[in-house]
């Protein structure tokens, strides 16, 4: 019997890591503009975008 495929896909980890880092970056204090943007800066670092 094979085994069962996760049911997480890869960029389903990915999208519930980037919403952990932006309540991390809310729960520090950040505004909503300052943690969407200091996600976007990580995300686009992490694909090879100078942002």
């Amino acid at each position: 019997m094979p085994e069962p495929e996760d049911p997480i896909t890869q960029l389903a980890a990915a999208a519930v890591q980037l919403h952990e880092l932006y309540n991390s970056y809310m729960a520090a204090g950040f505004t909503e503009a300052q943690a969407f943007d200091l996600v976007k800066a990580i995300l686009a670092a992490s694909v090879g975008g100078a942002g």
